[in-house]
């Protein structure tokens, strides 16, 4: 830095009308170490024209000249100057006017009898360079101050993007749902209809014509699934796809999936075999997302076998993993390998051989894999070119450590705080009253919340919510259950009572977390284990 400064010309206008302080000024120049390239000026007229006419890097003056005197000549010398440093040589000694002259805009100050061979030059150049460190900082601050414009302009019109896009999103939906509920209402009097007849009640029919009917009935259910699939598809982007886990037999949710699949099943040719055994311990899970993703794996493996082929809708308990795996295995054309990487894709349909006829939206295996994730479980495929597929998703067992801590491995990138707070209802409460009120419980669930039913009249709510919110989300539960009552058929539930019994910091790690929560079920619960519930 100090071989450019040696090397460097600086050009300076010297305001000074004294010609023996002239003499003086250019010998301490020319003996400075630095170079400089002096233009000269009498009066403080001259030396603002020549401030028109090209930039110097510094200006020295003598504050009293002919036209000009004191504090006013530095301030009309840093009008014009631009990014000029001013540096001052007076014989005054008044400090209060060097206050001013400071103020008025000068970079620094010096007394004429107090400059010796190498002061004057290095001063000056020293204040060139804290002149060029404030320009510096003035173009940084405009800088600043475009910047801050603009992106308060940008801003602004992303706001306008926003409330666009949030109305076009509404527009979307609402389209979807009108549209949705609008092919509802035909198909159900289509399937009516159709049962009506197939069922000879309307007249006697052949065997021919109700295998034809049947047929109809099937197109029909695929229509209302693929309707089941946009409605899922819109609430799941939009967030409004609840959950109500509870504990569920895997057998039970199997059998109520199977019933509408046996007769596609034989339509087809296809034969169905359910193999679940009956002493499956209990899942914790959202009993009607595991049917659907039961329906639309089952589905799929009809459509894409051939008649006189089977297909097996299994379960099987996973001690180690604490959950249970359901399974649906046919035995159609398999899928290629690259076509795995994709299958689960939004929209994505593999091209085979499967008439058109049968194709959907390309929904159902996404929608399948979202809901099992709903459901704190996982979806995966096995499939051999030539030999069949196997789908298959996983329900955590219902134990509150496992369910927790695979609810807890969803959310591990999330900072926000989590507060389990209980709540309870009386013990006069009827149990019917009590299952009523487990569905309000679970009305006040957002995606990101977790609830347990630890025992009949009481539950364990986790609620990851910063603590300014906390209040909204009172206010809401107090409004909906207002809500809720009103509209019970029964008449209204008694109040519930909630407390908070653990707070965790946003940094708490899951670590901690996990050994509070068995700690809340053992000692505030009594719990050493959930299955016990089903004894209770």
């Amino acid at each position: 830095m100090a071989m450019d400064l040696e090397n460097r010309v600086f050009h300076l206008l010297v305001l000074e009308d004294d010609i023996a302080d002239q003499e003086m000024i250019e010998r301490h120049f020319v003996r400075s170490r630095y170079t400089f390239q002096l233009t000269w000026a009498t009066k403080l007229a001259a030396a603002l024209a020549h401030l028109k006419e090209q930039a110097f890097d510094a200006i020295v003056a003598d504050v009293n000249v002919p036209d000009s005197s004191g504090v006013d000549t530095v301030s009309r010398l840093r009008e014009h100057a631009g990014t000029s440093a001013i540096f001052v040589l007076t014989a005054m000694e008044d400090r209060d006017v060097e206050d001013e002259i400071f103020n008025a805009g000068a970079q620094d100050y010096r007394a004429k009898e107090e400059l010796s061979d190498n002061s004057l030059g290095r001063a000056v150049v020293y204040a060139i360079q804290r002149q060029e460190q404030v320009n510096q900082n003035k173009r940084l601050v405009r800088r600043l101050k475009r910047n801050r414009m603009q992106m308060n302009l940008q801003a602004q019109q992303l706001k306008r993007k926003n409330r666009r896009l949030s109305k076009l999103y509404r527009t979307t939906r609402e389209f979807v749902d009108n549209v949705s509920h609008d092919l509802r209402t035909p198909l159900t009097v289509i399937k009516d209809y159709v049962s009506i007849v197939r069922d000879g009640m309307a007249g006697p029919i052949g065997d021919e014509q109700k295998k034809l009917l049947g047929k109809v009935a099937i197109r029909a259910d695929d229509l209302n699934h693929m309707v089941d699939d946009i409605l899922d598809a819109s609430k799941l982007e939009a967030g409004l796809l609840g959950a109500w886990r509870r504990t569920a037999s895997v057998a039970q949710i199997i059998d109520h999936a199977s019933c509408g699949l046996r007769e596609r099943a034989s339509i087809k040719g296809v034969e169905l075999v359910i193999d679940c055994p009956q002493n499956l311990p209990e899942a914790y899970c959202d009993c009607e997302k595991a049917v659907r993703v039961i329906n639309n794996l089952a589905i799929n493996a009809i459509k894409h076998s051939n008649a006189g082929q089977s297909v097996t809708i299994w379960a099987k308990y996973c001690p180690i993993e604490g959950e249970i795996s359901i399974g649906i295995t046919d035995h159609g054309p398999g899928i290629e390998p690259e076509s795995l990487k994709c299958i689960f894709d939004r929209f994505e349909q593999l091209d085979d051989n499967v008439s058109t006829t049968v194709q959907g939206f390309g929904l159902g295996l996404n929608i399948a894999q979202r809901l099992t994730l709903i459901n704190l479980g996982k979806l995966s495929v096995e499939s051999k070119v030539g030999e069949g597929s196997t789908f298959s998703f996983t329900v955590p067992l219902a134990d509150p450590s496992e369910v927790f801590s695979r609810w807890l491995d969803i959310r591990s990138e999330s900072n926000v705080p989590l507060k389990a707070i209980e709540i309870a209802i009386g013990d006069t409460v009827s149990d019917n009253d009590a299952d009523d009120f487990d569905r309000f419980a679970n009305c006040l669930l957002r995606r990101q919340d977790i609830l347990f039913r630890v025992s009949k009249r009481h539950w364990l709510l986790v609620l990851a919510i910063p603590e300014n919110d906390m209040m909204h989300w009172e206010e809401r539960a107090q409004r909906d259950f207002v809500r809720f009552n009103r509209n019970r058929p029964q008449g209204p539930l008694p109040g519930f009572t909630r407390r908070v019994v653990r707070q965790w910091a946003s940094k708490s790690s899951a670590r901690k977390i996990l050994g509070d929560f068995d700690h809340i079920l053992r000692e505030e619960f009594e719990m050493p284990e959930y299955h016990q519930l089903a004894a209770h």
